[in-house]
C-alpha cells in the first residue's frame, strides 16, 4: 500500500492565512494517519540532493541542510532514529524498500501537481511503514534559509522538516479543519521550525516503547559475515557456524541484499530470504522481510535492524552445536533470483556461550564478486585463528564446479593486506595449521595461521589467475571456549 503527500505552494492563499493563524491560541491538532515505523528502528535516509556552494544559512550543500532537518526531528523521537546518509551513492528507485531524498523533474515519470514543491511517497504494510521517498521539484529554485519566506528561492530546510514529518507518519492538520501554527500545515508559510503541535504529533507515535539494548563485547569472534554472489540451486550462499562452550548463545542472523548498492555493489540480491538449520538439517527459523518477524522490535533495539525492509533477520538462542544458514532470493515471480548477498552473525553476549567458527560456501567469481568473509575480534587481547579457502576437496561432497585453485588474503580494517596464501603447505606457519587439525585435504587449497590483535578483518577468497567456481571460506577460533 502506498500513499502520496505533497506540500502545495500557493502564495495568494498564504497571504490570506498568515495573519489569522498568528492570532489563534495553540491547541494540539496534529493528524497521525496511524502508519508508523517499527519501534526503535534506525531509518536510513539516502540523501542525494547535491549542491556544493554555500547556502544562505551557512550549510555547504542541500544534503547537509536535509541532514540537519532529520537531526532536529531526532531530538524529539524516543523510539525511532533517523540516520542520514549524505551524498549517498544509492540510485533512487520506486518500490525498492530504500528511503531516498532527491531532486527530480517528475514523480517517477508522473507530473508534479500544480505548484507542488515536494512529494513524499510512503509505502506501508499493515500500518507499518516500509519505505519512503521524498522528491523535491526541480522546477523551483532552491536555497536554505530561515525567517520570512522569500518565495524564490524556496527554502529547502523548512520543506524538508515538513516532508520528514510525513515520513514519520504525520499528515496536514489544516486539511483536517484545524487552525494551528505547524510546520505540518499543507501551505508553506513563514514558520521555519518545528512547533509544539508537530512535536506532539511525532511523540504520539514514538514516545513509548521498549528500551534500546546493547551487547557487551567480549574476547572472541564477535561479528562474522560473508559476502558472495548468490545464485540458485547449489549456488545459493550457505553459511555455517559453531556455538562453542556449555551454554546457549543468543545471536542475530541477517541476510543483506539491496542496501549493498549504497556500498558500490552493482547487482545486489534484491529480496534475500534467510533459513537457519541445525546439524540434522531441521529448519529452526526462516525469514523473508525482517519487519514481519516476531523479534523485529528487539532486533531494532540492538541496532541490528537492516536498513532495507526487504532484507532478512532472525534472533535465536542456540545451544552448543553446529548450525547452517542459507541465503537465497525470495521468488516473487519476477525472475530476479540472483545477485550479491551478505550473510551476517552477531553475538549478543547474553551468556558465556559464543560462536567460535564460521564458514560460507558459494560462488567465487571475479572483481567485486569474489567471496569476502568479515570478522571482528573483540576484547583487548590477541586471538589465534586459522583461515582456510577450500575448493578442490568440495568435489568429494558432490560439487561439480568447485573452485580449482583457491587463494586467501587477509586485510585489516584499513584495507591493508597483512597475510596471503595460495597453497597451504607453502606457508611459513603450515605446521601450526596441521597441529590444529585443520590441514586442507588438497595441496592447492589455502590456509593461514594468524595471531591477530583485537579489531576488524576481512578474508578474501578468490581463484588463482581469476579462476571461478564454488568455494568455501572458513575462520576458526583456536582459543578453547569456556
Amino acid at each position: 500500500m502506498s500513499r502520496i503527500t505533497t506540500w502545495a505552494h500557493t502564495k495568494l492563499f498564504l497571504l490570506l492565512t498568515l495573519a489569522p493563524l498568528a492570532l489563534v491560541q495553540h491547541a494540539f491538532a496534529y493528524i497521525a494517519k496511524g502508519d508508523h515505523w517499527t519501534l526503535n528502528r534506525h531509518v536510513v535516509m539516502h540523501l542525494s540532493l547535491g549542491g556544493s556552494s554555500p547556502l544562505v544559512d551557512g550549510f555547504t550543500s542541500f544534503n547537509q541542510s536535509a541532514a540537519d532537518a532529520l537531526k532536529i526531528w531526532n531530538g524529539y523521537l524516543a523510539h525511532l532514529k533517523f540516520v542520514p546518509q549524505e551524498a549517498s551513492s544509492l540510485p533512487p528507485g520506486n518500490s525498492d524498500s530504500d528511503n531516498s531524498v532527491f531532486f527530480t523533474d517528475s514523480i517517477y515519470g508522473e507530473a508534479f501537481g500544480n505548484r507542488t514543491l515536494a512529494v513524499s511517497l510512503i509505502s506501508t504494510r499493515d500500518k507499518v511503514i516500509t519505505e519512503t521517498d521524498v522528491l523535491f521539484n526541480n522546477a523551483f529554485t532552491w536555497n536554505s534559509y530561515r525567517g520570512v519566506l522569500q518565495g524564490s528561492p524556496e527554502d529547502l530546510h523548512r520543506v524538508a522538516l515538513h516532508e520528514f514529518g510525513h515520513v514519520l507518519g504525520l499528515d496536514h492538520p489544516d486539511e483536517g479543519g484545524q487552525r494551528v501554527t505547524a510546520i505540518m500545515n499543507s501551505i508553506i508559510s513563514n514558520t521555519d521550525s518545528l512547533q509544539q503541535d508537530d512535536i506532539a504529533g511525532a511523540q504520539s507515535l514514538y514516545s513509548s516503547g521498549p528500551a534500546y539494548l546493547n551487547s557487551v563485547a567480549t574476547s572472541g569472534l564477535v561479528n562474522l559475515s560473508t559476502r558472495a554472489f548468490v545464485g540458485t540451486g547449489d549456488n545459493v550462499l550457505i553459511g555455517g557456524f559453531i556455538i562453542q562452550g556449555s551454554q546457549a548463545a543468543t545471536v542475530v542472523l541477517r541476510a543483506i541484499g539491496n542496501s549493498l548498492a549504497a556500498r558500490g555493489v552493482d547487482s545486489p540480491l534484491t529480496d534475500p530470504q534467510l533459513e537457519l538449520r541445525n546439524s540434522n538439517g531441521t529448519l529452526l527459523g526462516q525469514n523473508d522481510d525482517w519487519i514481519d518477524g516476531a523479534d523485529a522490535v528487539t532486533i531494532a533495539s540492538y541496532g541490528l535492524d537492516p536498513s532495507n525492509s526487504r532484507e532478512s533477520a532472525l534472533l535465536r538462542s542456540l545451544n552448543p552445536g553446529e548450525y547452517t544458514t542459507i541465503v537465497k532470493a525470495f521468488d516473487n515471480g519476477d525472475g530476479d533470483l540472483t545477485g550479491t548477498g551478505l550473510v551476517e552473525l552477531y553475538d549478543l553476549h547474553t551468556t558465556a556461550g559464543r560462536p567460535g567458527n564460521i564458514s560460507a560456501r558459494g560462488q567465487v567469481l571475479t572483481g567485486n564478486d569474489v567471496m569476502i568473509a568479515g570478522f571482528i575480534i573483540g576484547g583487548s587481547q590477541p586471538k589465534e585463528v586459522v583461515i582456510r579457502g577450500l575448493g578442490p576437496s568440495l568435489t568429494s561432497e558432490g560439487i561439480a564446479q568447485a573452485l580449482p585453485d583457491p587463494t586467501i588474503e587477509v586485510h585489516d580494517a584499513a584495507g591493508n593486506l597483512i597475510l596471503a596464501n595460495d597453497d597451504w603447505e607453502a606457508d611459513a606457519n603450515a605446521g601450526r595449521v596441521r597441529d590444529a587439525g585443520l590441514a586442507p585435504k588438497e595441496v592447492r587449497e589455502a590456509a593461514l595461521y594468524a595471531n591477530l590483535k583485537a579489531g576488524s578483518y576481512t578474508a578474501v577468497l578468490r581463484g588463482f589467475e581469476n579462476s571461478t567456481g564454488i568455494g568455501l571460506v572458513e575462520v576458526y577460533d583456536l582459543t578453547p571456549a569456556p
